[in-house]
């Protein structure tokens, strides 16, 4: 992480428009999905039968590094926000409304799992201990057979958000200098 950057935490109101979930090549979040076998099993091989694709579309508290016509600038979202996007997911009934890199509307991808890490309630798959809880995981039944293959050649790995949100800069992030403090912080993640 560069200190140089501004961090944004981002403000997911009413207002804000909810596009659809993104089949990317890339991830901004780092973390490729996983395809799921007919068993059940996390198999990290393609099931033909499935065609289920499962994994996190948003890590909370992450930075993930943007750079376009405002200049370089981190974003991040709060377990709160990331609460919030979930339910308006649904509640504007936007699970079929999967795309391909952003850009092209893809019929044949049905979201239709969605759940928030909480280890503490059970909820955490197998093959995601490293995500933090409060992060966003879907699952998507993929019908369409260029979307499968192009997953199949591992040209589409990984979820993003296609939204449009507010956000505000966060000015300075607590600098802990005292086991307490730390502890603290670890607690309230």
């Amino acid at each position: 992480m560069r200190k140089d950057i501004p961090i944004f935490a981002i403000d997911f109101t009413d207002e804000s428009i909810w596009n659809s979930i993104s089949i990317v090549d890339f991830p901004a979040i780092e973390k490729d999905f996983i395809k799921l076998s007919k068993q059940g099993e996390i198999k990290f091989s393609v099931n033909e039968e499935k065609r289920d694709i499962m994994g996190p579309v948003i890590i909370k508290d992450q930075l993930i590094y943007r750079r376009d016509e405002k200049g370089e600038y981190y974003l991040k979202f709060s377990a709160e926000t990331i609460k919030e996007m979930a339910i308006q997911f649904f509640k504007r009934d936007t699970q079929n409304n999967g795309n391909v890199m952003h850009s092209v509307d893809v019929p044949g991808v049905t979201f239709y799992q969605s759940f928030i890490k909480d280890t503490e309630k059970g909820i955490s798959p197998k093959g995601f201990e490293d995500v933090v809880d409060g992060s966003w995981f879907v699952t998507a039944h993929v019908e369409n057979d260029d979307v499968w293959e192009l997953i199949q050649k591992g040209e589409l790995r990984g979820f993003s958000i296609d939204c449009a949100a507010s956000f505000k800069e966060i000015k300075e992030e607590k600098v802990i200098d005292t086991l307490e403090d730390f502890m603290k912080y670890l607690n309230n993640k």
